[in-house]
């Protein structure tokens, strides 16, 4: 009796750690999604255009289609932002571009330049911080940090429906371990779930730094203009 109070006891815990990992993973697509949402309200404010309206996770749909989806929107603020900083470059000196992109430029003169900029331009590149987000995001690495859906260590999961990922342990537990023809054990499942966080993760981290970086830059730099 013992030994099967223990082995049930681990099969609960191993459940715990399985169910911890799924909400993790779902916790981390819609990050994608509210990081590019801030994204687009940072084009509204400071570039008086937007590539896409919000967009939101579907709980219905799957994984796949729903990285797919924010993937598609952030290849649409890139593709506006690499074009509005050749915008940019074409329409001021080499040197004051610098001033801009280079993160070593003291942000006291950063700020004087993007306040002259604006100025000078008469709002032509957008409110007075337009240049400094076109700039920013065209020279961050935007393109990297998008979902790697076509990754072979999420083929297994990018099938299931975002939603499916905060069912009960009981419902997750079979999604996992018994997919199609193939049977897992917890532990294999649990190692499955940790694979995709490692690889969706990471981006999903480094995107959330380049969206930080230039709300940091405009909070800054509002303060010395």
């Amino acid at each position: 009796m013992l030994s099967l109070s223990s082995f049930a006891k681990k099969d609960e815990l191993k459940k715990e750690e399985l169910i911890r990992s799924t909400q993790t993973l779902h916790h981390y697509v819609h990050k994608y999604f509210n990081i590019t949402n801030r994204l687009l309200v940072i084009f509204n404010t400071h570039l008086e255009q937007s590539p896409s309206p919000a967009v939101s996770a579907d709980e219905s749909e799957s994984i796949e289609k729903n990285c797919t989806r924010v993937r598609d929107v952030m290849r649409l603020i890139l593709d506006v932002s690499e074009r509005e900083d050749k915008h940019v470059r074409k329409s001021i000196e080499p040197a004051l571009y610098d001033q801009i992109a280079l993160c070593g430029v003291p942000q006291k003169v950063k700020a004087a330049v993007i306040k002259d900029l604006h100025q000078e331009t008469l709002g032509l590149l957008g409110n007075v911080f337009g240049p400094l987000v076109t700039v920013r995001l065209a020279n961050s690495d935007l393109e990297s940090v998008m979902p790697p859906v076509e990754q072979c260590e999420l083929q297994s999961v990018l099938p299931l429906a975002l939603g499916e990922l905060v069912q009960s342990s009981a419902r997750i537990s079979e999604l996992l371990c018994k997919q199609g023809n193939q049977q897992r054990s917890l532990d294999e499942a649990i190692v499955l779930v940790e694979d995709v966080l490692s690889v969706l993760k990471p981006p999903c981290d480094s995107y959330n730094d380049i969206l930080s970086e230039v709300e940091a830059y405009v909070t800054i730099i509002s303060e010395n203009i």
